[in-house]
């Protein structure tokens, strides 16, 4: 089947969202962003900077000032722990919805599970990023403020994923305004 015809056929997933399906998107979609690699910059850069201050201070003085001790352990702990507390947090909001069915076409998304059903057209999720365990589709804007997880598991299977990576780079078939892959 040629990549045209794949994406006219609709790609189907079943599946429940895990803690682990938001880590991973999460940390796809940071990479993705611009603020998210600003924000990931800008830790890495206070914790260089604090530990260039603690080598300093401990060369020169001896001691270190119990701030730049602090510094060097909370931020840490932020850069490792924040993404995995939202990833729970979020979990704890999807997981009462129940089970997930996705409908990927060429006309766009339809995500429906026990309470609700949401339709995108590929303009309202215009990239995509793909991991070893998902498709993360994100919004155009430029913090991608708005994303939509599929993980692969919830695929027929394993041939289903070339499809949808067809479908998502087929995108508005027609229109010329395929999904385009996110930088990463």
């Amino acid at each position: 089947m040629s990549g045209e015809q794949q994406a006219g056929t609709p790609v189907e997933l079943v599946y429940r969202l895990t803690v682990e399906d938001f880590r991973e998107a999460l940390g796809a979609r940071s990479k993705a962003s611009a603020a998210g690699r600003r924000n990931s910059r800008l830790l890495m850069a206070a914790f260089a900077l604090a530990a260039v201050a603690t080598a300093l201070s401990l060369a020169s003085e001896g001691t270190v000032d119990p701030p730049l001790v602090a510094m060097l352990v909370i931020l840490p702990l932020v850069l490792l722990g924040v993404p995995r507390l939202q990833a729970r947090q979020f979990h704890r909001l999807a997981a009462d919805k129940g089970e997930f069915r996705a409908t990927v076409e060429s006309s766009g998304l339809t995500v429906r599970n026990d309470h609700s059903s949401s339709t995108h057209t590929w303009p309202a999720a215009p990239r995509y990023v793909e991991t070893p365990n998902l498709f993360v589709l994100l919004s155009g804007d430029r913090n991608a403020s708005c994303l939509t997880i599929l993980p692969k598991r919830g695929l027929a299977g394993p041939a289903e994923a070339g499809r949808l990576r067809v479908t998502l780079d087929h995108g508005g078939a027609g229109s010329g305004a395929g999904v385009q892959p996110a930088v990463q």
